[in-house]
């Protein structure tokens, strides 16, 4: 039995024209196409230039359909034949070829003759702009169509992929923008000054007031001032230094709250409170009280050496003044317990004259400004706080109001709704945490930063 290879023999149309095709893989040597099935002698060398160890049996040589397809293509083996049928078909868009079916060939469908890899794995774009925006453009626009234009099973896995990446990387981007809007939603909303820590300080001081109050908290609070951390640079005490109901009013009272404040390791600025001179019941004993409070805590800061050129105002017993980096500090006898008439009108009058006096003195060589005074704003203290208001709605530059507690807790908030510049900060009350740190933080519409701290651990 013998087959020929005829034109009307089993063959593949247009398989002829691959005979003269310029660029063609090489045909393997041809025969005839005429053999013996069972013969016993040895069949045709193969293509591949195998020797006779690679030479198959009797019994594979009948059934061989390698041996078949070489007699229907003129002596072309599956290996060249699949190439044949890559090209032939490379132009034909969304046709998938054998290579992308059986892995076969070494050209690629769409005519690039590119290795064929493992599709398995990622691939790696170049680092070049031309790589970067390859990526770009597949990660973020590239249609499955246009990814799956030459139709071969890698074309597929490389879309798919693609599809999932770009899946990933919109829900990343989806995350990250809402997350990035939240946190700029809880900065606009915070007013604690938490925005400003992330800028660099220019300065930090402390703050305490109504302390110490009774005999069984001294040692606390001599406690906390001595372990002031070392980036403190000055104190300052918002009111009722002589706060105990057996020493207020008395000049031993005083003496003894100088002698606490001085265990602080910087410089201690005191501000008078109702508790040391306006509670003290008769204008006699008001007056005497604070006397004693002038002399003993009124310039308490001399005691230390430090840079701070501190002004006293002449006319209103603790108010001063001092211009320190960019920060120009304004303190102001201002307390709750009413007085007489006269009295508190000529002192609240003198204080806006202070604080005017004060902004114009030193016009633009501060940034910000703190106002320390004893009582929190109100209509009671109306004549001072509306006329400043006017000035502090000028100067287009942030200003803090710190006071002690009058009631509730730890509070910030803008106490005129027509100042958006300025904040007021109300202190934790008594006894309950220890010193606070104001931190001044350089450049920004809101500057100030506010940590609450622990009361010191005692000694043991």
């Amino acid at each position: 039995m013998s087959l020929r290879r005829d034109t009307n023999v089993s063959s593949i149309k247009g398989i002829d024209k691959f005979a003269g095709t310029e660029g063609d893989v090489p045909p393997p040597p041809r025969f005839d196409g005429r053999f013996d099935v069972g013969s016993p002698s040895s069949p045709p060398a193969m293509p591949d230039g195998g020797n006779g160890e690679d030479t198959p049996s009797l019994w594979s040589s009948r059934y061989s359909v390698e041996r078949q397809l070489m007699a229907i293509t003129g002596g072309l083996d599956s290996e060249h034949m699949l190439a044949k049928m890559d090209a032939l078909h490379a132009s034909r868009n969304k046709t998938k070829s054998a290579r992308g079916l059986y892995r076969a060939s070494a050209g690629a469908m769409d005519g690039s003759h590119e290795e064929y890899g493992d599709y398995t794995r990622g691939s790696s774009v170049g680092l070049g702009l031309g790589g970067a925006w390859t990526w770009i453009r597949d990660t973020f626009w590239t249609s499955g169509l246009e990814l799956n234009s030459d139709g071969t099973t890698q074309s597929l896995v490389r879309g798919e992929k693609a599809r999932v990446r770009r899946r990933n990387v919109r829900i990343v981007g989806l995350f990250s923008a809402g997350l990035l809007v939240a946190i700029g939603v809880l900065a606009s909303r915070g007013r604690t000054g938490s925005a400003a820590k992330y800028r660099t300080p220019e300065m930090n001081f402390y703050v305490v007031a109504d302390e110490p109050y009774r005999f069984d908290q001294f040692d606390q609070f001599t406690r906390d001032l001595e372990a002031l951390p070392r980036d403190a640079e000055f104190v300052v005490h918002l009111g009722n230094a002589n706060g105990d109901r057996e020493s207020m009013c008395q000049e031993y009272g005083f003496e003894r709250a100088a002698n606490i404040l001085r265990e602080s390791p910087v410089p201690v600025l005191v501000v008078p409170g109702d508790l040391d001179w306006a509670a003290c019941g008769t204008k006699r004993r008001s007056e005497a009280a604070l006397r004693y409070w002038d002399v003993n805590l009124g310039k308490l800061e001399s005691s230390w050496p430090h840079p701070l050129d501190v002004e006293y105002c002449p006319d209103v017993v603790g108010n001063f003044a001092f211009l320190h980096k960019s920060t120009l500090f304004v303190s102001i006898n201002l307390v709750e317990q009413e007085t007489n008439t006269e009295e508190w009108t000529t002192r609240l009058q003198k204080n806006v004259e202070w604080t005017r006096a004060k902004l114009r003195q030193f016009g633009d060589d501060f940034s910000n400004v703190v106002i320390l005074g004893h009582a929190p704003p109100s209509s009671k203290q109306g004549e001072y706080f509306w006329p400043v208001v006017e000035d502090v709605k000028g100067l287009n530059r942030p200003v803090l109001y710190l006071h002690a507690n009058s009631s509730g807790s730890f509070e910030v908030y803008r106490p005129f709704g027509e100042a958006e510049n300025l904040e007021a900060v109300q202190l934790e009350r008594r006894g309950v945490e220890g010193p606070m740190r104001v931190t001044i933080m350089r450049g920004g519409n809101d500057p100030f930063a506010f940590e609450r701290r622990q009361p010191a651990a005692s000694k043991k």
